[in-house]
C-alpha cells in the first residue's frame, strides 16, 4: 500500500493520542501513584496485537523502529544528566552529638558516615550478589551464556536514577541523609551498568571501528572538560539572548552526534546519549533550558516510547506458558535479593526505613530494556523472546510495587514525621 508524503505521521499520531488518553485515564482514575511509563507500558501491550498488526500493514515498520531508538536516547540523556556527583560529599548526620535519627542519647555511631565509602561499599557488594543471581539464572539463557551472565549481572545492579531521584525529592528526602546516600547509590549503579554494557558491546563486536571509538573517547572528555571549566551553559544563554532556543538546539545536537559517533565506533547508542546527559550537566546550562527540554522529551519521545515497549510484548502468547508466570517471580525475587547489601544502612537507620530502600533500589527499567535489545535482538541470540519479555514485565512490577509504597507512606512516613518533629523542636 502506498503512503502519501504525510504517512510517517500516522504511527506518532497513534502513539502520541494513546499517550494523551493514558495520561487522561491516570488523571480520571487518581492512578496518579503509579509510574506513568508503567502504565504506558501496559497500555502498549493492550495494544499490541493490533498494532503491530497495522503497522507491518501500513509498511510503518521503519518509522516506528526510528521513533523507538530517538526515544531511547532521549531517555538516556536524561538518565545520564541525573547523575549528580555532589551526592557522593561526606556530612554529619549530627552535628550536635544528639542522634536525631536513632533517637538514642549521644549515638557515637550517627555522629559522622562517610558516603563515598558506603555507597562504593554498597555497589560492590551487590554487583557480587547481582553476579550469583545471574550465574543462577544461565538455565535459561540459550547460548554465549558468558555473555548472558555479565548482561544479567549488569541488569540486576542497576537502578532507575531517573525514576529513583524524582520520588525522593517528591517525597521530601531529597534532603536528608537517605535521601543522598540512595541518590548516590541510584546514580553510581546505572552509570556503572551503562558504561559496562558499552563496554562489552565494544569487545564483542568484531567490526568494531576502533579509531572512531577513540575519536568518540577524546570528544567526550574534551567536551567534559571545557564545559564544566568554561560553563559552556552559561555562556550560551548570554549569547542566546534574543536568538529562539539555541540553547536547545545545542542539546540535541550535542546528542544526536555522540549517539550517532558512540554507535559507529561499535559501542551501542545509548552510551552516546548517557554521556551527552553527563555533559550538559557538566555545562550547567540555565534550568529554564532543562526545563523545556524535559517538556520535549517527556512530553513527546519517552511516552511513544514506552508505548512501543509494551507492543514488543505479547502478553496472550507469553503466558500460554506455564512456566512464564514462575519466571517473572523468579527475576523479580532476583531483582529483590540482590538488593541484600542495603542492610548495611542499619548501622545508621531503622528496619522500617531500609526495607522500602531495598524495593526503591530495585527499580529499574531502562537497563533491563537495552539488555534485551543488546541479548535478544541484536543477533547475540542469548535470550528467548519468553525470557525477554518476562525480564520487562518483572522489572515494571518492582517499579509499580515501590512506587506505591512511597505513595501510602509506608514505612517513610514515620521517618519524615519525625524529622518533622525534630525540627519543630
Amino acid at each position: 500500500m502506498s503512503l502519501p508524503t504525510t504517512g510517517f505521521f500516522i504511527p506518532v499520531i497513534i502513539l502520541l493520542g494513546i499517550a494523551c488518553l493514558t495520561s487522561i485515564l491516570i488523571s480520571a482514575l487518581k492512578l496518579k501513584f503509579l509510574p506513568v511509563f508503567a502504565v504506558e507500558i501496559f497500555v502498549g501491550i493492550a495494544i499490541s496485537a493490533w498494532f503491530n498488526k497495522f503497522i507491518v500493514e501500513m509498511n510503518l515498520s521503519t518509522i516506528v523502529d526510528g521513533i523507538y531508538v530517538l526515544g531511547l536516547s532521549m531517555l538516556m540523556f536524561f538518565s545520564g544528566y541525573e547523575v549528580d556527583f555532589e551526592d557522593f560529599k561526606d556530612f554529619d548526620l549530627n552535628q550536635d552529638n544528639d542522634c536525631k535519627t536513632c533517637k538514642n542519647r549521644r549515638c557515637r555511631r550517627c555522629k559522622h558516615i562517610n558516603t563515598f565509602r558506603t555507597v562504593i561499599l554498597i555497589t560492590v557488594l551487590t554487583y557480587v550478589a547481582s553476579l550469583i543471581a545471574a550465574v543462577a539464572m544461565t538455565p535459561f539463557m540459550e547460548e554465549r551464556k558468558a555473555i548472558g551472565i555479565i548482561l544479567l549481572t549488569l541488569l540486576f545492579a542497576s537502578t532507575f536514577a531517573g525514576f529513583v531521584v524524582p520520588i525522593l525529592g517528591n517525597e521530601g528526602l531529597h534532603g536528608t541523609t537517605i535521601g543522598k546516600i540512595l541518590s548516590a547509590i541510584a546514580n553510581l549503579s546505572e552509570a556503572l551498568s551503562i558504561i559496562f554494557l558499552t563496554v562489552l558491546m565494544m569487545v564483542i563486536d568484531i567490526e568494531a571501528k576502533y579509531w572512531l571509538m577513540l575519536l568518540t573517547i577524546v570528544l567526550v572528555f574534551v567536551c567534559f572538560q571545557i564545559f564544566g571549566k568554561l560553563s559552556i551553559g552559561k555562556r550560551i544563554g548570554r549569547i542566546a539572548e534574543g536568538v529562539d532556543h539555541l540553547a536547545t538546539r545545542v542539546i540535541i545536537v550535542l546528542i544526536l552526534l555522540l549517539v550517532l559517533l558512540s554507535d559507529f565506533s561499535g559501542g551501542e547508542y545509548i552510551f552516546g546519549a548517557f554521556l551527552a546527559g553527563m555533559i550538559v550537566r557538566q555545562a550547567k546550562f540555565s534550568k529554564n533550558v532543562i526545563r523545556g527540554m524535559e517538556q520535549i522529551i517527556y512530553g513527546v519521545f519517552t511516552p511513544m516510547f514506552y508505548i512501543i515497549v509494551g507492543t514488543n510484548i505479547n502478553i496472550v502468547e507469553l503466558f500460554s506458558h506455564p512456566s512464564s508466570f514462575l519466571l517473572v517471580a523468579l527475576i523479580f525475587a532476583c531483582l529483590l535479593l540482590v538488593e541484600a547489601p542495603m542492610f548495611i544502612l542499619l548501622k545508621w537507620f531503622r528496619l522500617n526505613t531500609v526495607l522500602p530502600s531495598i524495593v526503591l533500589m530495585a527499580c529499574t527499567v531502562v537497563v533491563p530494556i537495552a539488555v534485551v535489545h543488546i541479548g535478544g535482538e541484536h543477533g547475540l541470540g542469548i535470550f528467548s523472546q519468553q525470557f525477554s519479555q518476562c525480564l520487562i514485565l518483572a522489572s515494571l512490577l518492582v517499579c509499580i510495587i515501590g512506587s506505591i509504597l512511597f505513595e501510602i507512606n509506608f514505612p517513610f512516613g514515620n521517618f519524615r514525621h519525625g524529622v518533622k518533629e525534630v525540627a519543630s523542636e
